[in-house]
């Protein structure tokens, strides 16, 4: 009994299953919101999502953000790091090697209407800039009128023979709002920030930050805050000018109402007054 008992016990722990025994159909997982890679301004999309996926010379995630208005499509920004600046500009995966995304104009325009089918996508031709150097963008307008943007960056800074490679930064932005304007869209991608790196020697796509000012603390060197000048008060616009009353003609004097005379009317009786009390 004894025996038959512990074969039970036997077969019921053969049953149990491991958490390594499970294979997911892909490699991407999802992390907290908090681990995205990129972090947007104040009062942009809230982040509801992010998918993480790890290659041997990378880093990418998808960054789902919030999506409203009627064009079809979600709001994303796709964001790769790098291990080396030197990677072919094609797209796509190799094996395990992810390729770095081109930013000449047919990578772009593919991937555009990948990511935004149907919709005339109008790349500007102003050069913009934010504080981790150039980047570009096109505007258009989606379903029902959204505001649409897509944007481009590659983040690499100079490399050279006398320097380990630096790595490279992707990102891809892609952003439908029914109420934005371009402007207000435009914002997001000068104003996002890098919120991870790799832990990797000589890793620096971005560069090192500017030395300030050599004037910055040394006295004779005043600097002043940029105040912006008070808007003159608009002038008092006069009263205009009241028109001086013209002469009255005699037609309308003759209609002016005439004084009642105290006088009897001629062919009509006199009535006494009424008695006095």
């Amino acid at each position: 009994m004894a025996g038959c008992l512990s074969l039970a016990v036997a077969g019921c722990g053969e049953q149990r299953l491991a958490d390594s025994e499970l294979v997911t159909a892909t490699r991407s997982l999802s992390v907290d919101p908090s681990r995205a890679m990129i972090v947007l301004p104040p009062g942009s999309p809230p982040v509801v999502g992010v998918t993480q996926r790890s290659y041997e010379n990378a880093v990418a995630q998808t960054i789902s953000l919030a999506t409203r208005g009627r064009t079809p499509g979600e709001n994303t920004i796709q964001v790769a790091f790098f291990t080396a600046a030197d990677l072919p500009e094609s797209t796509g995966v190799e094996g395990n090697l992810l390729k770095l995304p081109g930013i000449d104009d047919f990578a772009v325009a593919q991937d555009m209407d990948e990511h935004l089918p149907g919709i005339a996508m109008a790349p500007s031709a102003v050069f913009v800039q934010n504080k981790y150097g150039p980047f570009g963008y096109a505007f258009g307008r989606g379903t029902g009128g959204d505001a649409c943007l897509y944007a481009w960056q590659r983040i690499a800074d100079g490399d050279s023979v006398f320097r380990p490679k630096s790595g490279a930064v992707s990102v891809r932005m892609r952003i439908c709002n029914p109420k934005a304007s371009e402007a207000s869209l435009l914002r997001l991608a000068y104003d996002y920030s890098l919120n991870a790196s790799l832990r990797r020697s000589g890793w620096n796509p971005a560069g090192d930050a500017p030395a300030p000012a050599p004037e910055l603390g040394k006295a004779g060197a005043p600097i002043y805050p940029l105040l912006q000048a008070p808007e003159a008060a608009a002038p008092r616009r006069a009263a205009p000018p009241r028109p001086a009353r013209a002469p009255r003609a005699e037609t309308d004097r003759l209609h002016d109402p005439q004084p009642i005379s105290d006088r009897p009317l001629e062919g009509y009786p006199t009535v006494p007054p009424p008695p006095t009390p």
